[in-house]
């Protein structure tokens, strides 16, 4: 393949990755289009095979999606003793409707997702996600999960939000995921429930970081951080925030350092798991010295 020949997919985000550039060179594209709410696009790439990408930014690979599928799932589902019903935000690949059908303890969940193009893209572009949308499990409603929040009246277990990183701006009247949503996401959770996002990575930017964990806060009572190496993202690791529902004054509740449904090695191995077992659980969520006391004054002030 000749210089002239080649064609970069190229992530750029000054307000997240200040001066810094990420790319891949792109062999095949299979797909771009601007739906109504965003861009998207699909291509295959030497190492990590077919890439979904919304507003340029690469959501999952063939090669490591799993990494943080796994974890953004896991950490939250052990948190849990029994959950039960499950609440997906986004997650319109399919990746995290896959891993919650491998644990039998979850009975149902419902997905809202604003694009209906990115679960028809990933259906016929990366099936080994997309496909799980069509389980019996599965409840999917496409649309605001602004609006679904508010008005919904059913209680959940466990919420994942797997949104892109433009649910945090700094326009906090267009914000997703900010204060006001967090405070009605905790209306519509059991007590001792557990929510999980997925944040920035540690160092990478701090300052958004913070404002996660901020929102958050406004919705869970105890917080903890993981992270995971996810190659094909920029920096090549991503950070996993979770928080526990927590709804009565006094009461004494679960760490969530340390699972309280614990998965062996073998036992994750059996469930078609490659990154998640109890053991990466703890050691995902022990953190390096220095951003570990910054985190804990973000938990307290």
């Amino acid at each position: 393949m000749t210089e002239e020949k080649q064609t970069w997919h190229v992530e750029e985000c000054d307000d997240d990755y200040p001066g810094q550039r990420f790319q891949h060179l792109q062999e095949e594209l299979l797909c771009e289009f601007q739906s109504p709410f965003q861009s998207i696009k699909v291509y295959k790439h030497k190492m990590f095979g077919t890439v979904l990408a919304l507003d340029g930014c690469v959501q999952a690979t063939t090669y490591d999606e799993f990494l943080y599928q796994e974890m953004l799932t896991y950490l939250p589902l052990c948190s849990v003793k029994d959950p039960k019903k499950v609440l997906v935000v986004g997650g319109g690949d399919g990746g995290i409707v896959r891993e919650l059908l491998k644990d039998s303890r979850v009975e149902e969940i419902t997905l809202v997702e604003i694009d209906e193009k990115v679960m028809q893209v990933c259906k016929e572009h990366l099936p080994f996600m997309g496909k799980y949308l069509e389980n019996e499990k599965v409840s999917v409603i496409v649309g605001d999960a602004k609006e679904f929040v508010k008005s919904c009246t059913n209680k959940f277990d466990v919420v994942i939000l797997d949104v892109t990183d433009y649910a945090i701006s700094s326009d906090e009247e267009n914000q997703l995921l900010g204060k006001e949503f967090y405070s009605q996401l905790k209306e519509i959770m059991n007590d001792n429930g557990v929510v999980s996002y997925q944040a920035f990575s540690p160092y990478q930017n701090n300052d958004l970081l913070k404002t996660e964990i901020e929102n958050m806060r406004a919705g869970a009572g105890l917080i903890c951080y993981g992270s995971v190496p996810v190659p094909s993202f920029p920096n090549g690791m991503i950070g996993i925030l979770f928080g526990r529902i927590t709804k009565e004054k006094g009461k004494v509740y679960d760490p969530l350092d340390t699972p309280l449904y614990r998965i062996s090695s073998e036992e994750a191995k059996k469930m078609g798991l490659r990154c998640y077992y109890d053991k990466y659980h703890v050691s995902s969520c022990t953190l390096p010295l220095e951003f570990s006391s910054w985190f804990e004054k973000m938990c307290t002030i």
